[in-house]
This record gives C-alpha cells, structure tokens and sequence, in this order.
C-alpha cells in the first residue's frame, strides 16, 4: 500500500500555531466626548441633570430717579435619565478547558470585555441616532435626498451650533516650519462610519491628520478636520439603511460640542467582569464554568442645540 498524504493521521497533517490570531475590534468614538457621570448606590436609578436658563440683558439706563428694573425670574429645565442594565455570559464546560490547546478563559474574558465595550458604544450610538437633532446634506450633486457631503453642509451645522453658543471641543493647532502641515482650527467633532472616508477626503478644505503640525492629542480613530470639525470614524458607524429618497444608505455623522450628551453609570456595577468556576450554583460534579459581564448605564443629551445629526448619502 503506498502511503500518502490521504491517510496520515490528523497530528501529521497539521500543526497548531500557539499564538491565536487577532480578533477584529471597532474603534469605540460614540462615548469619547460624553459627560460622566456616577450615581451613588442606594440613590434610586434616575439621575435627575438640572441647567439654569438665561436672565434677560439689561441695556435701559435706570434713570435719575434710580426706580428698581422690572423682576426677573430665575428658571431651570431639568433632565431626567433613567439606568438600565444590560448583560451577558459564556458557559464553558470543564471538559473544553482540560482538551484546548490554547487558554480558552482568558480569551473568553477579553471576548466578554470587547463584547461589553462595543455594547457601551453602540447604546450611545443609537441614542445620538434617535435623539440628535437633523440636518440633511442638500448642496451635494448626486441627485438623492440627503445628498453627499460637502464643505458647505458643514459649514451650515458649524453657523447653527456657533448661533447656539456651543463651545469647541479642541483648540486651535497652531503652524509650525513642517513640511506639508498647516493650522488645524477650533474644532467641534463629528463621529461618522468609516464609508465616508473618500467622501470626506473629496470635501473641498479637506486635512489628513498627518498634516496636522502637532500630532499631540491626535486619537487612532481620528481621520482629519473639514473647517472647524474634526472627524472620528469607525466601522460600527451609525448608518440607517435604505433612509434616502432613492433608497440609499444614509450616514449618520454626529457633530457636537461640549457638554452636549452624557452617560451615567450605577456606580460599583458600571462595568463589572463575573467569574463563577465549576461546581458554583447547580452544577454538583463541577461540569462547568461561566464567564459574564454586566453593566448599568444610560446615555443622554444633554443639549439638544449643541449636537445636530448632519445626514449624508455616498457619492
């Protein structure tokens, strides 16, 4: 009988690498310019955020005869969150981590740690999705509704959060004597999906980040600036699917400035890694393990006018 490849033994035939490959991870933008804030245990599950409104100006002199002015009245709007809590886990039998190869536990609790900050993510996310008020790109080309993003979209949601005094994110980049680099201006930033990089770099104004003269602050998530907003991406970008006139998907690209949406945590279980070994719960002859995470939190905006949803089509 000749021997081949066809009947060796699967020891033979392969090899097991012991270093495991890399798992994909998304850039984590959605929650990198949100407020914190921590509720104390024991305090109820709704975090009740209070802003104090304007006083009306006074340019009237008060005259010779010093009469008091008219009463103004002090007011506040509150707003309310409310905590939710959120969870999952993996159960592992003993007899996968006594035949395994490669250390199924530890790359069990990086897989729950990864599950539970792409969660955190993607609930922020879908909060600015539903929440943020909308601006539709209409200066673009490309005949649907929104249309693609240009430099005059974004210079129209930069006026709107200038007329709602909202405040910078970054300051101003100063020029430096280096090659190829210029200023890089005040700057609110803008979260987007990771499709819209051609489109971004086609914007006229356009700046990479490598031109950037300073490199000092500058995220890995970071793509370059249009004007006065510097842009975030990640593949787990806000997309609503099939949202345009002609049935296109329409890019969420979120643009704010300061303090203008929060997440609250439950303090003490915000982020919390639960290991239970075999023979914990209903489990006599110690079979199995779990693996879990939980979590309670809640996002929020915190002031409608200080981030808008400027909406875009590709191309």
């Amino acid at each position: 009988m000749t021997t081949t490849t066809t009947v060796l033994p699967p020891p033979v035939q392969q090899r097991f690498s012991a270093k495991l490959l890399s798992t994909p991870q998304a850039r984590l933008i959605h929650g990198a310019f949100a407020i914190p804030y921590e509720m104390p245990e024991r305090s109820g599950d709704i975090l009740r955020m209070r802003r104090y409104t304007r006083l009306a100006t006074a340019p009237v002199p008060l005259g010779p005869a010093m009469n008091n002015p008219p009463v103004q009245t002090l007011n506040a709007v509150d707003i309310d969150a409310r905590i939710d809590w959120y969870g999952t886990y993996i159960l592992i039998t003993k007899q996968v981590t006594l035949i395994n190869e490669d250390p199924v536990l530890n790359e069990a609790a990086a897989r729950l740690g990864q599950s539970m900050r792409e969660t955190d993510d993607e609930l922020i996310r879908d909060m600015l999705a539903g929440t943020a008020s909308v601006l539709n790109c209409v200066n673009g080309v490309n005949g649907d509704n929104p249309t693609e993003i240009t430099r005059a979209d974004v210079n129209s949601v930069v006026a709107t959060l200038q007329n709602n005094d909202a405040d910078f994110i970054t300051d101003m980049i100063e020029g430096e004597d280096r090659f190829g680099s210029g200023p890089v201006r005040d700057a609110y930033f803008g979260l987007a999906d990771t499709n819209m990089i051609g489109q971004f770099e086609n914007v006229n104004g356009f700046i990479n980040k490598a031109q950037y003269p300073n490199q000092e602050g500058v995220l890995s998530s970071e793509w370059g600036s249009i004007g006065n907003v510097r842009f975030y991406l990640s593949s787990r970008g806000s997309v609503t699917t099939n949202g345009s006139l002609l049935g296109n998907d329409v890019y969420n690209i979120f643009i704010g400035g300061q303090e203008s949406y929060a997440k609250i945590e439950q303090n003490g279980i915000s982020a919390k890694f639960i290991y239970h070994p075999a023979g914990h719960g209903d489990d006599p002859i110690e079979l199995r393990q779990t693996c879990a995470w939980r979590m309670a939190q809640v996002p929020r905006i915190t002031n409608d006018a200080w981030i808008i949803n400027l909406r875009a089509t590709l191309a």
